[in-house]
């Protein structure tokens, strides 16, 4: 954000503290950022979140309207929350359901809004979208969004104004930062050990852990990441705690979800692993996993609902999916469970493709050929230094975009769940990589430099030199590529562009097929250090490729590109 935003937000935050005294003065708001009006209850309740409702309707003098759930934050205040989505001028009217509290029934207010002049592009281009028919997200204006993920469950354990690690004033804000430089675009959180306590309904003791939310959901909104935040509490708490949850409980917590957090760049993805069963019936030392509901009763596919109902800006809506498997034990697209849910727009998926062999087409095929043509994301791969190395890491993220899924998850030891203690005492081996106690004992400070985190950015410069959308997957289709015992991806715009990539130990690659008898580029790209090779020009014959060996014997993306 420059400093002409920033003294415009001060301006606006000064002028809306003073709307008590001047209740005639008009609001300045900016384009897509998020500005707060505060009301005060006339009347007094015994319990202000169950007793009252509040609404804001916005409308802009073309006629657009915006209607948006107040919330209540504390004694007697309500707060509004909007994202100016039009230039211009806006008027506002609101609309409690105690008709008798001119404190918050029918108050009326004016906006001016401009137009954002900084340089981030989610408020120059506006929030993001799903368009049906579309398998990769865009912003408002339309525009593409690459989706570059880096995940923190624990995100509310992450200090916010302080470090264990001297040298950082914030914890939290440190990473963020680090993540933007390092070309990540969205911030996937879970709210692990939030500061709040629901189970026994929301009350002023709740407050604070909000307010704490609140600080986290605008800093990654400021710093320009989109946030891909799960609702509430972690997915658990309604199994064993499910009775104390009744559904208009829920709904009313999933209005204040929106209420709070919706006027920020946000994806929904409702909660961890909950498509499409939270695991039911996976039997672990002899116990379910998830004894409480099954697919059809599953109780978060209400919370999805609910989230979508009140959400004024219509964002992307997900839900997080168990480990990917077409053989019944995991979910992918075809099993979901929230795939006919009201509002569901995109996946989610879970995917860990095998890293010392060719990895199985079976998985992404589902999502490509049974996605009912949403975007899908892989969410959750192997995180580094918990379950892979740099390979694996960097491998994940070529092999979601190459198979027709715009838009990978990253993930770091520390990072993905700060302090946590899951498998860490004990090592791990897949793919033939190694992980030791010692490498799980890397902290957070440290695995934000990792190589791979590095290379994600390189690998989002790849793709954005050409028009990456438009990218169809040819998995195991020898039409188009033809294998000579390497490990691949591949996906091409029609025979325009080529674009593989081989991740197999030795120099083999294969054949190319389907190319037009004329001029190629052909250029290597090194995914490690992220620089391309000289290029050189070739011409077709036979309507086919022989690629020859790779450099070496490390991973590389090759790019081909017909000659106009």
């Amino acid at each position: 954000m420059n400093t002409k935003t920033i003294i415009v937000t001060i301006i606006i935050i000064i002028i809306i503290s003073c709307t008590s005294k001047y209740k005639n003065a008009t609001i300045l708001g900016t384009q897509w950022i998020m500005l707060e009006i505060d009301f005060n209850s006339t009347n007094k309740y015994t319990d202000y979140f169950n007793e009252v409702d509040l609404d804001v309707v916005f409308r802009h003098s073309s006629g657009e309207t915006v209607k948006i759930p107040a919330f209540w934050d504390g004694e007697g205040i309500w707060k509004v929350r909007f994202a100016p989505t039009l230039t211009g001028i806006w008027e506002y009217t609101t609309f409690c359901t105690d008709s008798t509290n001119s404190g918050l029934n029918n108050k009326k207010g004016k906006i001016e809004v401009s137009a954002y002049d900084g340089n981030l592009d989610i408020y120059k281009r506006g929030f993001i979208k799903t368009l049906s028919g579309k398998r990769n997200f865009v912003y408002n204006d339309n525009t593409s969004f690459f989706y570059l993920g880096d995940t923190h469950w624990g995100m509310p354990r992450e200090l916010i104004d302080s470090s264990t690690v001297s040298g950082y004033k914030s914890h939290f804000k440190h990473i963020v930062d680090k993540r933007v430089e390092q070309g990540f675009t969205v911030y996937q959180s879970e709210p692990i050990d939030a500061k709040y306590d629901l189970s026994d309904g929301l009350t002023d003791k709740d407050l604070a852990g909000f307010t704490d939310l609140d600080r986290r959901f605008q800093y990654i909104a400021q710093s320009g990441l989109v946030h891909a935040n799960a609702q509430l509490f972690f997915a658990s708490e309604l199994g064993a705690n499910g009775s104390k949850y009744t559904l208009n409980y829920l709904e009313k917590l999933c209005r204040y979800w929106v209420a709070r957090y919706s006027s920020f760049p946000v994806l929904w993805t409702t909660a961890q692993e909950v498509d499409n069963d939270f695991y039911h019936g996976r039997m672990i030392n002899g116990k379910d996993m998830n004894p409480f509901y099954d697919a059809e009763r599953n109780p978060w596919k209400y919370i999805a609902s609910f989230i979508h109902k009140y959400d004024p800006y219509n964002h992307p809506l997900t839900a997080h999916q168990e480990f990917s498997s077409v053989k019944g034990d995991g979910t992918v697209a075809s099993s979901s469970s929230f795939r006919e849910t009201p509002g569901h727009t995109w996946y989610a998926a879970q995917w860990s493709p095998q890293k010392v062999s060719q990895l199985d087409f079976s998985i992404p095929k589902d999502f490509w050929n049974n996605g009912q043509e949403k975007p899908t994301v892989n969410y959750e791969g192997l995180y580094d230094h918990l379950w892979t190395k740099e390979f694996g890491a960097r491998m994940q993220g070529w092999t979601a975009y190459l198979n027709g899924m715009f838009g990978h998850g990253y993930g770091a030891i520390d990072i993905w769940l700060y302090n946590s203690t899951y498998n860490m005492d004990v090592e791990t081996i897949r793919d033939n990589i190694t992980i030791t106690v010692e490498d799980k004992k890397t902290k957070w400070n440290e695995s934000l430099e990792f190589k791979s985190a590095y290379q994600m950015g390189y690998m989002r410069k790849f793709f954005e030199t050409f028009d990456w959308w438009n990218l169809v997957p040819r998995f195991d289709d020898e039409n188009w590529f033809i294998n000579d015992s390497s490990f691949y991806s591949l996906s091409t715009d029609k025979n325009n562009l080529y674009v593989a990539y081989f991740y197999n130990p030795d120099r083999n690659t294969g054949v190319l097929n389907g190319l037009e008898n004329k001029k190629y580029t052909i250029q290597w790209f090194n995914p490690i250090v992220g620089k391309f090779l000289a290029p050189k020009d070739v011409s077709i014959k036979n309507n086919r490729y022989e690629i020859g060996e790779k450099p070496d014997n490390n991973d590389w993306v090759l790019l081909v590109k017909k000659i106009e």
